[in-house]
């Protein structure tokens, strides 16, 4: 596998789907946000995939120059590979939630017990404890080089979700984690702390936003008009109808 590159300054360097960016099938997309001087991750995957995707940021750029890897929230696909890039040297940023879980991985509060009993992850896989370094509240600015990276608080897919808003000089990338996908799609689970209501403010309030690109954790990228997407998704919870959910 390879960085593959997105736009100017993103590369997708991890992804369970990805035939080129591909790390393992348990994986989400893992994405790099680099402008030639600075840069942050999004997401590390379930650290079954961790060898390759440092190997993939290698190709970019010196792991240990990047701010960060912001863990969008502390499901096992988007977080597990939290310990492997601490100990690369990558520092780790999430919610107080993501970082109360991963600090003694638990695996109730993440819902990965009950994701591996419904077989979505192999049998022996365990949550690695990780100790995150900057607690996020959402409202923060990170920079990514001279790209500022403004961070959202998002619930609703599970308790302290959290999206990254990036801005170019020529558009805006809305790092959704597993908030928002192509079509207006949303993941929905049934799990304790997948909340309806809490969906339906993150994603009315995401409409509001200005955004031209959508970077899912997961499924088809949408670098143009993402907006609309967005927009059908808050006017479907606006009728308290959720949107269709992306998972089957």
């Amino acid at each position: 596998m390879a960085a593959v590159p997105i736009l100017d300054t993103v590369w997708l360097v991890g992804s369970g789907t990805h035939p080129d960016a591909y790390t393992d099938p348990h994986d989400c997309h893992c994405y790099l946000i680099w402008d030639g001087t600075g840069g942050i991750l999004i997401d590390a995957g379930t650290g079954l995939g961790a060898d390759q995707w440092l190997a993939a940021v290698a190709e970019v750029c010196d792991p240990q120059t990047l701010a960060g890897v912001v863990l969008t929230h502390y499901h096992a696909d988007h977080a597990g590979g939290a310990a492997a890039a601490h100990a690369a040297g990558i520092p780790l940023l999430a919610s107080a939630a993501t970082a109360d879980a991963l600090i003694t991985g638990d695996e109730e509060r993440t819902s990965l017990a009950r994701a591996r009993a419904a077989g979505v992850y192999p049998p022996d896989y365990r949550l690695t404890p990780a100790t995150i370094d900057q607690v996020l509240t959402g409202g923060e600015t990170l920079a990514a080089g001279d790209l500022p990276v403004e961070i959202l608080p998002a619930p609703g897919h599970c308790d302290g979700h959290m999206v990254a808003l990036a801005r170019t000089p020529d558009r805006s990338l809305l790092f959704s984690g597993d908030c928002l996908f192509a079509g207006g799609q949303i993941s929905i689970q049934a799990i304790p702390d997948c909340r309806l209501d809490q969906y339906a403010d993150t994603v009315i309030a995401l409409a509001e936003r200005d955004i031209d690109t959508l970077l899912p954790g997961h499924g088809a990228v949408v670098l143009d008009d993402a907006g609309g997407a967005i927009q059908t998704a808050a006017a479907s919870f606006r009728r308290l109808v959720p949107p269709p959910n992306v998972l089957s």
